[in-house]
C-alpha cells in the first residue's frame, strides 16, 4: 500500500520534510536545547558569583577607605572655637592661641612635634599647622575671630570647619602665642581698645599693694636696701661676713617726719680667719617716703642704724600703722597660692589650660615680666620668695625632673600629689625653651633680692 507523502505529515509538520527526519531533528534539537539550558544556568551561576566577588571587592575597598579616612581625620567637621583662646598678650595687645596639638590629638592625626613625624608628609596636618587667626575688636569683652587656612587642601582630605569666622569672648592673658596682627578699619583707628594708660605720680604710698590688691614692683627699694647693707658691712668687717634678713615691715605714718617707712632688719656675722669667736652685729635699713611715679617706686631717702640686740632691730617705731611682710624663710601655709594642678597662681593670669599632650599650661611657659612676679607679694600666708621657688621648680616638674627626697622634700611632696607629675630623671634643663630658662634666671634673681 502506498501512502502519499502528505498523509505521512503529522499535524504541525513542515511541508516537504519526511516525518522520521523531523523526529530525528526534534530529538537532536531537544538535546541541544537541554545543553543550551544547562549552559545558560552555568553562565547565570558564574555571573552571580562574579557579582558577589565584585561586590566583596567594592565593600572591602570602601571599608579600607573608611578606615583610612577615620585614621587620618577624613570626613571631619572641626569646631575651632573649642581650640582657640582669645585675649591680650603681656603688652596688652590682642592675641590668639590656636591649640593645634589638641586638634591633632583629638582627631588622631600625626603630630609633627613627635620624633619622626614630618608635617610636609601630611598635607592636611601642614594646612592646620600653618593656619593663622585674625582678630577684630568688637568691644572691650569680645573679638571677631577669622581663620586664614588652606581650606582647599583640608577639604580634599575631608576636613572642614564648622565656622571660619565667629565672635569669641576675651578671657584675659594669652601666653605662648605671637601677637596676631589686628586688621583695623580706618574709622576704628581712634578706638581706645588696649591703649596703655599714661601714668602720673600717685602720691606717697599707704600700702605696698595697688588698687587691685596686687603687690607693687619693689626692685628699686630692695636694691637700695642691699646696697646700704653691703656698704655698712664692708666698712666694719671687710669682705668676710654673712648677713641674714630677720624681718621686713612697712609703716605708714599719719603725721610726723616721714609719710611711710620700709624697714629691713639684719643680723650680720663676721668670722675671723684665725678661728676666734664670730662677731655679730644687728642693724636696720630704712627706706622712707616711698611714692609711685611713671610706673615705678621711688623714695625720699635711706637711713642705716646699728642696734644693741636683735630684739631692738626688730622693734618697730610707734606713731604709725605697721605691717610685717612675709619674709624669705616663711614656708607655704595652705594651697591658696596654687591652682588646681599645683602651679603658682599669678594674679590676673589664667592658669591650667589643658593641652593635648596632658601637660597643663602655666604663665611660666611664656616670658614673665617683673610686674607679674612682684604681684605675688599680696598672696596671704605665703612668702614671696618661697612662691618664686615653687614657680621656678614647676618648670622643672613639667619636664618630669626628679627632686631629691632629702634636700627637696617639700617639692617631692607637693608635685607628687598631682597625677600629671611623673618623676623620671634628675635634670632636664637642656630640653627647656630659652624662654623657660630666662624665667628661671629672673625668678632666682628676684628671690635673691627679697631674701638677702
Amino acid at each position: 500500500m502506498t501512502v502519499s507523502q502528505k498523509e505521512l505529515q503529522p499535524n504541525g509538520a513542515k511541508c516537504g520534510i519526511p516525518y522520521r527526519n523531523v523526529f530525528a531533528r526534534r530529538q537532536k534539537y531537544g538535546i541541544l536545547n537541554d545543553m543550551k539550558t544547562e549552559r545558560g544556568e552555568n553562565k547565570r551561576t558564574l555571573s552571580r558569583r562574579l557579582a558577589w566577588i565584585l561586590s566583596g571587592i567594592v565593600l572591602g575597598i570602601s571599608a579600607l577607605v573608611a578606615v583610612v579616612s577615620i585614621a587620618r581625620g577624613h570626613e571631619t567637621v572641626i569646631d575651632l572655637e573649642n581650640y582657640v583662646n582669645v585675649g591680650t598678650d603681656a603688652g596688652g595687645n590682642p592675641a590668639v592661641l590656636l591649640d593645634v596639638d589638641a586638634i591633632l590629638n583629638d582627631y588622631r592625626l600625626p603630630n609633627p612635634n613627635r620624633p619622626g613625624v614630618n608635617a610636609s608628609d601630611y598635607p592636611e596636618v601642614y594646612a592646620l599647622c600653618t593656619a593663622r587667626m585674625l582678630l577684630r575688636p568688637i568691644d572691650e569683652d569680645h573679638m571677631r575671630v577669622t581663620i586664614d587656612a588652606d581650606t582647599e587642601t583640608l577639604a580634599r582630605y575631608g576636613i572642614t570647619f564648622q565656622a571660619t569666622t565667629w565672635e569669641q569672648q576675651i578671657k584675659g592673658f594669652v601666653a605662648g602665642a605671637t601677637p596676631t596682627p589686628v586688621p583695623i578699619r580706618q574709622e576704628e583707628a581712634g578706638t581706645p581698645f588696649a591703649t596703655p594708660v599714661s601714668e602720673t605720680p600717685d602720691g606717697y604710698l599707704d600700702s605696698l599693694l595697688d588698687s587691685d590688691g596686687n603687690g607693687l614692683n619693689l626692685r628699686s627699694v630692695c636694691e637700695a636696701v642691699q646696697s646700704e647693707r653691703d656698704l655698712l658691712c664692708k666698712e666694719i668687717f671687710g669682705n668676710n661676713y654673712d648677713t641674714t634678713k630677720t624681718q621686713v615691715a612697712f609703716i605708714v605714718y599719719t603725721g610726723g617726719r616721714h609719710h611711710n617707712l620700709y624697714r629691713a632688719s639684719y643680723t650680720a656675722t663676721y668670722r675671723p680667719e684665725d678661728g676666734t669667736e664670730p662677731v655679730v652685729i644687728w642693724f636696720t635699713v630704712d627706706v622712707y617716703d616711698l611714692y609711685r611715679t611713671e610706673g615705678r617706686i621711688a623714695y625720699g631717702g635711706v637711713d642705716v642704724s646699728l642696734c644693741d640686740t636683735e630684739a631692738e632691730s626688730k622693734h618697730l617705731p610707734s606713731g604709725g600703722t605697721s605691717t610685717k611682710l612675709w619674709g624669705g624663710g616663711v614656708r607655704v601655709s595652705g594651697k591658696n597660692g596654687f591652682d588646681l594642678n599645683g602651679f603658682v597662681r599669678f594674679p590676673d593670669s589664667p592658669t591650667s589650660y589643658r593641652l593635648a599632650n596632658g601637660v597643663y599650661w602655666s604663665p611660666t611657659y611664656d616670658a614673665l615680666d617683673e610686674d607679674m612676679i612682684w604681684k605675688l607679694t599680696a598672696v596671704d600666708g605665703h612668702s614671696l620668695a618661697n612662691l618664686l621657688r615653687y614657680a621656678r621648680k614647676e618648670i622643672y616638674a613639667r619636664y618630669y625632673a626628679a627632686f631629691d627626697p632629702k634636700t627637696e622634700r617639700e617639692f617631692c611632696e607637693h608635685y607628687n600629689a598631682y597625677d600629671w607629675y611623673e618623676p623620671r630623671v634628675p635634670d632636664l634643663l637642656g630640653l627647656m625653651t630659652e624662654t623657660e630658662r630666662s624665667n628661671i634666671r629672673l625668678l632666682r634673681e628676684i628671690q635673691s633680692l627679697i631674701e638677702k
